[in-house]
């Protein structure tokens, strides 16, 4: 990665620490189990890619960190809520996540399961209680609010991952693949994304540039993480490698080189997409570079 681009993604990555040190607030009212449950899996060395990216969108079309770092801490509340039902022994049963224990090995099944709801709630309050001043700013939140239950619900994360469970010792074709992925991860790429284009003020065309961008990167990254099931392990990844070998994944479907051939060709689609920002989307740019080629 060039030390540029390390610069800038380890400053918005300390942004976003420091945020959600203080939208998270896992403590206070209530049993002291299920806030740290939260703050174990909401603080286990994430890299936070989804609100960089809600950071560099927004930056990209005129808007600033500052009032983008609410929404983007609530994207990545979400976030940690998928991953923590995505290692449950029901679905993908997982033991480790980010080089540690997944929150149900950690504390039990039903803490798990209640520390995912809990973050979903969080974030939705972080979203509600967003200082947007003046009309703009209630427009503001409200379209943001809006686009939430859309990439949670049955037509995103979770229409995925009941598609996916469903392809469990099933050979699936290209569609098939794509529709998992573009639902099961893709929808937080493409959440963070736009969400950080509408607080930054993107017009309708650059709004569908920046979803343009989102889709293809989202995809783009799945099979990447597909590649490295393949040939990562724990150490290199944070988690166990060969995890998806009982469902169909890019990789079973055409190979590691071909596998990896589609993520550059989708990460040059998704740089296409940038050309209406010029150079405020340099570092969105550099940024799909670097995830195309990321090795954990």
């Amino acid at each position: 990665m060039q030390s540029n681009l390390k610069s800038v993604l380890d400053t918005k990555k300390a942004a976003v620490e420091g945020a959600l040190g203080i939208y998270s607030s896992c403590s206070g009212d209530g049993p002291a189990e299920i806030h740290e449950a939260m703050g174990y899996s909401l603080f286990s060395n994430g890299k936070r890619i989804r609100p960089i990216l809600a950071l560099l969108t927004s930056e990209a079309v005129g808007g600033s960190e500052e009032e983008t770092l609410p929404a983007a801490c609530a994207m990545e509340m979400i976030h940690t809520a998928s991953l923590i039902l995505d290692d449950l022994p029901c679905m993908d049963n997982a033991s480790y996540r980010r080089g540690i224990e997944t929150c149900h090995r950690k504390f039990g099944e039903s803490t798990a399961i209640l520390a995912s709801m809990a973050l979903l709630n969080k974030a939705y309050r972080v979203l509600a209680e967003w200082d947007a001043s003046g009309k703009k700013g209630e427009r503001l939140k409200l379209q943001v609010l809006k686009e939430i239950p859309e990439l949670v619900g049955p037509a995103g994360i979770i229409g995925g991952q009941i598609a996916d469970l469903a392809s469990e010792g099933k050979a699936l074709d290209f569609e098939a693949l794509e529709y998992i992925h573009s639902r099961k991860t893709g929808s937080l790429f493409i959440g963070s994304i736009r969400i950080g284009a509408i607080i930054g003020g993107a017009s309708e065309q650059e709004l569908r540039a920046a979803t343009n961008f989102a889709k293809n990167l989202g995809l783009a990254f799945q099979i990447q993480d597909d590649i490295l099931d393949e040939t990562g392990d724990l150490q290199s990844m944070g988690k166990e490698g060969k995890m998806d070998k009982r469902r169909s994944n890019f990789v079973s479907f055409c190979g590691v080189d071909k596998a990896s051939e589609i993520v550059r060709e989708l990460t040059g689609h998704a740089v296409l997409s940038l050309q209406i920002f010029g150079d405020r989307a340099r570092w969105l740019k550099e940024a799909a570079y670097y995830l195309a080629v990321r090795d954990h």
